[in-house]
């Protein structure tokens, strides 16, 4: 090797497919959670399995808690133009609605990060 770089993972493996195969795993890695045939593959041989996570029930709680937040925001108006609700009460109801929709986010995040780096 005359690379002036030392790799972390040195060694090569060259694969073939044809047409149809190269279609079928381009589709295959784009609904796995790596970004490249290399990850794919590597995991693939090394531990025989990909695991597929979905999170499309965390995406749909998120975007619930967005839309909770709006009526949040909404009520939260309607509260200071009869002012029948403290601003406190408002106040902290709109910090706990953030403090969950940062969590949600964070955890998801957390989760996809994990995910990529298999």
């Amino acid at each position: 090797m005359n690379s002036k770089y030392k790799l972390k993972r040195p060694y090569e493996r060259k694969v073939r497919f044809s047409k149809e195969e190269n279609e079928y795993l381009k589709k295959r890695i784009e609904k796995s959670p790596f970004n490249n045939f290399q990850n794919y593959a590597r995991i693939l041989c090394l531990t025989g399995e990909i695991k597929l996570t979905d999170y499309t029930e965390l995406y749909r709680l998120n975007s619930e808690l967005s839309r909770i937040g709006n009526n949040v925001n909404q009520l939260a108006r309607l509260a200071h133009q009869f002012d029948e609700i403290s601003n406190e009460d408002v106040q902290q109801l709109l910090e706990v609605m953030h403090e969950v929709k940062t969590l949600v986010t964070e955890k998801l995040k957390e989760e996809l990060g994990k995910e990529r780096t298999m």
